[in-house]
């Protein structure tokens, strides 16, 4: 099985929902799925129903929110902080940050932060996770104290662009990769599905970790390993290597 080696000095990760499946947060898509499994939820997914699916989005995001910080991070988590890897992540539960990454470019955005509603609006407010569909559920006030519009959890919805400043940084960090790997992600989600490709053709090594991975041949190109494994397993053996450790179930409790 792959790992990294003493060449890897640029080590990148990309992230999606599968490595904080363990939370109990579970993934987005498949047949056991959000989308598959509450449709209804991913209707109200579309920017084009806001304001009227603010009471799913708060319930929706707030309950992960709430999961992800009660849960904390995961074995897979840590282990990308103690390599003091950069991330690139899909998800937005904060479970990087709170494992100690220090560069991390949210591409969806927080589920942990809500904003205005109105788009030239610069109000922002941590969430305080709870249970319910109305914004003071979680710590918010229903409407903007600087402009009067409702408020948000500050998610990336379908038909809405990716924060500007958080795809820069990923693209740059694509770019300065010696070493990309794809951790729990389907890579078919544009535009961080071009990330791979692109750390590619400036010369890093790609590699997709995923318990499940995609059989899709124009997915599985886009990288040298694909390893079908557990990430909760495979990077915390990868960390020890790298940091010259032994085996520490203390350090990985979950």
């Amino acid at each position: 099985m792959f790992r990294p080696g003493p060449a890897h000095r640029e080590i990148v990760f990309l992230t999606g929902s599968g490595l904080s499946a363990r939370t109990g947060m579970g993934t987005f898509r498949g047949p056991q799925g959000l989308w598959a499994l509450e449709p209804d939820i991913e209707v109200a997914m579309h920017a084009e129903r806001l304001p009227g699916s603010l009471p799913d989005l708060w319930r929706v995001w707030g309950k992960m929110a709430k999961i992800a910080v009660g849960h904390g991070p995961t074995p897979g988590h840590r282990a990308i902080a103690r390599m003091g890897a950069p991330v690139i992540t899909q998800n937005i539960d904060g479970l990087h940050q709170a494992a100690g990454s220090e560069v991390v470019a949210e591409l969806h955005g927080s589920a942990l932060m809500a904003v205005c509603l109105g788009t030239e609006c610069p109000w922002r407010m941590p969430v305080t996770p709870g249970e319910g569909s109305r914004a003071t559920d979680h710590g918010v006030p229903e409407l903007c104290p600087t402009c009067g519009s409702p408020t948000r959890p500050n998610v990336v919805l379908f038909d809405e662009m990716l924060p500007e400043q958080a795809l820069e940084m990923g693209m740059r960090l694509a770019q300065r990769a010696d070493l990309f790997v794809a951790v729990g992600t389907s890579g078919v989600v544009f535009p961080a599905a071009h990330l791979a490709p692109l750390a590619k053709t400036h010369g890093a090594t790609t590699v997709l970790i995923d318990i499940d991975p995609p059989q899709e041949p124009a997915v599985r190109a886009a990288f040298d390993h694909v390893i079908a494994a557990d990430a909760h397993d495979v990077l915390p053996e990868w960390e020890r290597a790298a940091n010259g450790v032994g085996r520490s179930s203390f350090l990985d409790p979950f």
